[in-house]
């Protein structure tokens, strides 16, 4: 359930923290499994309380706070609405980065058996456009379906708290999520 905000017309804010996770911004718990109605109800809420129309005649703090509400209200949707995202945030958030190269709290190397993976899903790619539409088709689904298995890996690892291995199994995903933009490209 999302936790109660005040009034619209109780509207604080004093209290904007840059800091603040998304999670915590939204009322909501740091879970992959969030539905999308729980996300849209928090931020219909917290849209109408800090929307920067209703500070308009207030001084020039007040109007620059909202924005700064509104801005981190707008990415934290962005990112709460998006389960891949809210995985790879959460993941993110217990100190691995997923976009870093750092040996420490970057993303994990991926293991020689990925990369062999890889290899050989690019040969099938150019096979399966050789032979047609359909064929592409029949791979897209194959790999769609082994990314959403990722995801939901990925999902189950954290909420063990396992986030190495949901680390792992989100670059995992991102392989595949990239393999099937080349698909979709070798579609059209």
């Amino acid at each position: 359930m999302v936790v109660a905000t005040p009034s619209v017309f109780d509207a604080d804010l004093s209290s904007f923290d840059a800091g603040l996770s998304h999670f915590a911004r939204f009322g909501l718990p740091p879970t992959c499994d969030l539905s999308h109605d729980l996300v849209d109800d928090a931020y219909l809420e917290l849209s109408r309380r800090f929307h920067p129309d209703r500070f308009v005649g207030r001084d020039a703090r007040s109007q620059r706070l909202a924005l700064q509400h509104s801005s981190a209200i707008n990415e934290g949707y962005n990112v709460l609405r998006d389960r891949v995202r809210r995985a790879e945030y959460l993941v993110k958030l217990a100190g691995i980065d997923l976009d870093s190269n750092d040996r420490s709290r970057g993303a994990p190397v991926p293991d020689q058996r990925l990369l062999v993976e890889m290899i050989g899903r690019r040969e099938e790619l150019e096979e399966c456009a050789s032979r047609g539409m359909k064929a592409l088709a029949e791979m897209q689904r194959t790999v769609e379906a082994r990314a959403d298995a990722l995801l939901d890996e990925a999902c189950a690892e954290f909420e063990r708290d396992e986030v190495k291995n949901a680390a792992r199994a989100l670059v995992e995903h991102r392989y595949l999520r990239r393999l099937l933009d080349e698909i979709e490209a070798a579609c059209t």
